[in-house]
């Protein structure tokens, strides 16, 4: 995985690597508009042009987003 602590990706400015796994890399990144801190999870570009993976991907996104926490 590139470094890229320190590099903005969309309205994210990454700041940490919170660990890495088989399959991608958990990044803790600023959000300005927000004023908050937010985990980004980049899948590497090996990883990016394999099918499989993207679709693994794009269903764990979804069922996350769908998750609520009173806290």
């Amino acid at each position: 995985m590139e470094d890229l602590i320190g590099k903005q990706i969309g309205p994210y400015q990454i700041v940490g690597c919170m660990g890495v796994g088989g399959m991608a890399a958990v990044f803790k990144a600023y959000q300005p508009r927000m004023s908050r801190h937010v985990a980004i999870k980049i899948l590497p570009r090996h990883l990016s042009s394999k099918a499989n993976f993207v679709a693994r991907f794009i269903q764990e996104a979804r069922v996350i987003a769908k998750l609520e926490h009173p806290y």
